[in-house]
């Protein structure tokens, strides 16, 4: 591809604007829309400019739909203020915030207890995030490895980390990240992401054949993935 022909890093396309990301992994175009509502682009090495913005300007009416349904779905992600009776989800349960003379975050009787010096300082949710993303860093390796050895797709780790707008993603070195709030979604949900994410050990784009090796795994992924749409619009993501 001569200097000329580079692709961009953003594309606009009447009003929508797309992130550009070049992959020498990519044998095909696709476009990816975050749960924020951004836009990104993904396409293989030595893609035309020109060829790529015709096919993104082909796919605008889908664009439209999915952007319409996050925008529904993005208002509806709740505020939470660190007061004892406020709600907390782990693991598809509502726990009960109590305020009280702790000096950590912890789950006790089924209340979520949360100090006052940390409730009434100036980022209580960040107490709260780290809160479960230790939780998660216990949780799932065990949780995983029953899908990992039933797949023949092992994960080098498995991190709990923000991972923005997306529940999962894969490192390079076959490290598997999940985000931290996925802690708040029922079990068979929690379950959905993995085998998502397991499955981009062989199959690094949303092929036919990726979407065909999770099916396998688990038949009702479909369902389990709408699921995963309206609840996580019910998350709080600190």
């Amino acid at each position: 591809m001569s200097v000329s022909e580079a692709l961009p890093d953003t594309l606009l396309i009447g009003d929508l604007h797309f992130a550009v990301r070049e992959s020498p992994r990519r044998s095909t175009v696709g476009i990816t829309v975050d749960r924020d509502g951004s836009l990104q682009l993904h396409a293989p090495a030595g893609c035309p400019p020109d060829a790529l913005a015709a096919w993104a300007h082909s796919k605008r009416i889908w664009v439209y739909r999915k952007l319409a349904e996050k925008d529904v779905l993005l208002s509806a992600w709740p505020v939470k203020e660190f007061v004892s009776g406020e709600g907390f989800a782990y693991l598809g349960r509502s726990h009960r915030l109590l305020i009280t003379d702790t000096d950590q975050v912890r789950m006790e009787r089924g209340r979520l207890l949360l100090s006052r010096a940390i409730a009434a300082g100036p980022d209580p949710g960040a107490a709260l995030v780290r809160w479960y993303r230790g939780r998660g860093q216990r949780w799932l390796p065990g949780r995983i490895r029953p899908w990992a050895d039933r797949m023949g797709l092992i994960p080098a780790r498995v991190d709990v980390r923000d991972l923005g707008y997306r529940w999962g993603s894969l490192s390079a070195n076959r490290r598997l990240n999940i985000h931290w709030a996925t802690l708040q979604l029922p079990p068979s949900l929690i379950d959905y992401v993995l085998v998502h994410e397991l499955t981009h050990l062989a199959h690094s784009q949303h092929t036919s054949a990726f979407w065909a090796t999770v099916e396998r795994a688990m038949p009702d992924y479909e369902r389990r993935k709408a699921d995963l749409l309206r609840a996580g619009a019910r998350l709080w993501m600190g």
